[in-house]
């Protein structure tokens, strides 16, 4: 990369708190470099309990708005998710607008991302950015080359925490699924429960082999059909549906694995139609109305258990966050913590009985974080 071409790198500070989305963002970052007609947006949440964490999401997007307009999103529900799952790190998510004809970035792309985030934490580390839509290991490794401010690229060594952490993130899905299947329906294993995945990719793809394994009745939908032939290469039975018909298959539990929003008041009902009595995915931002949450006050309504995105599907991102940790210790913590605290939160449901487990699980996350709020104006106050 030429000298000329690093004074191209712009990082531009986004003013948001009039956008519909804005929920008392601390900053979001514009990160432009015309050559290469490079969009990129990195929001930055709350850093209460530490410097942002949250994947890059390399995707097509309609314009510059539905762009920003995601990366809001994704970076509030960040804070949730890593303040729920005892991380010292606050909320942050980055997104590149993907090019005309491109599935992934180029290396070029990656490097222009990976100054831009030097240039954001030039002053004070506020964001880490890791793997999430279309950004691979290769892709990580190639930006750590530029800055030093990305968690979970590749490692040599099998024993210490890298890499791709959507197996864990299945895993944690599973596990909660298994908690939400023994409150709901009584049962003690996925043998014999049927339920619909929307989306087998990455995560989705794991989590259906560990259903099969379990002896779970598979239905799925996925825009891939190559996604349907590897799963049958490793003798997965999985019947295979067209995408809105996933909402009408028969089934006790319904998983969003894909991409968010799909919950929307007339997919619900859909659902309940279909015989659906748990949501329990591994997607992000799975309500229409995230911010309002009317969606999880629908299923509470009509008696379906929504399990909240951001607590069932942690185990991926305190993957990332503990990168260099051993591997095997921090696969079983996962494995007990996320389902562990899942079910705190079906015990304060219990004795909650008015109230939805969205708004549930969001006090239970916004606590930690409000904590640290009132510990940092302490310390300032006294400095």
């Amino acid at each position: 990369m030429t000298d000329n071409f690093l004074e191209n790198i712009r990082v531009s500070e986004v003013p948001v708190e009039n956008h519909p989305q804005y929920m008392d963002h601390e900053s979001v970052y514009k990160i432009t470099e015309p050559d290469n007609n490079f969009i990129a947006f990195v929001g930055i949440h709350n850093t209460a309990l530490g410097p942002g964490l949250g994947g890059i999401r390399y995707k097509s997007y309609a314009n510059e708005a539905e762009a920003l307009t995601d990366v809001l999103r994704l970076s509030e529900a960040m804070t949730w998710k890593n303040a729920a799952g005892g991380l010292d790190h606050g909320g942050g998510k980055s997104v590149i607008m993907a090019q005309k004809g491109q599935d992934r970035p180029s290396d070029v792309a990656l490097q222009i991302m990976a100054e831009g985030f030097n240039i954001i934490n030039k002053n004070r580390t506020l964001y880490y950015g890791a793997e999430d839509m279309n950004i691979s290991e290769y892709a990580l490794d190639k930006m750590l080359e530029t800055t030093p401010y990305i968690k979970g690229a590749s490692s040599d060594d099998p024993t210490v925490v890298s890499g791709n952490p959507s197996p864990l993130t299945a895993i944690g899905v599973f596990e909660c699924m298994k908690v939400a299947v023994k409150h709901k329906l009584g049962r003690d294993s996925m043998d014999g429960v049927r339920v619909s995945l929307q989306g087998i990719g990455a995560v989705g793809a794991t989590l259906a082999k560990l259903l099969h394994e379990d002896g779970a009745i598979l239905s799925a939908t996925d825009t891939s059909s190559s996604a349907f032939e590897k799963l049958k290469a490793e003798n997965v039975e999985c019947d295979k549906v067209d995408l809105d018909e996933i909402y009408d298959v028969k089934a006790d539990v319904f998983a969003p694995n894909a991409i968010g929003g799909t919950l929307t008041d007339e997919n619900i009902k859909r659902l309940k139609e279909a015989g659906v009595q748990i949501v329990c995915g591994a997607a992000n931002n799975q309500q229409a109305d995230q911010i309002g949450g009317s969606q999880s006050r629908l299923m509470h309504k009509l008696g379906i258990l929504y399990c909240p995105d951001y607590i069932v599907n942690a185990a991926g991102v305190i993957w990332v966050a503990k990168v260099g940790e051993n591997a095997e210790q921090i696969t079983k913590e996962l494995r007990e913590g996320v389902p562990k605290r899942f079910a705190e939160i079906l015990e304060l449901a219990k004795q909650n009985p008015d109230r939805d487990l969205a708004s549930i699980a969001s006090e239970y996350a916004r606590k930690r974080v409000e904590d640290a709020d009132n510990n940092n104006d302490r310390h300032t106050r006294t400095a």
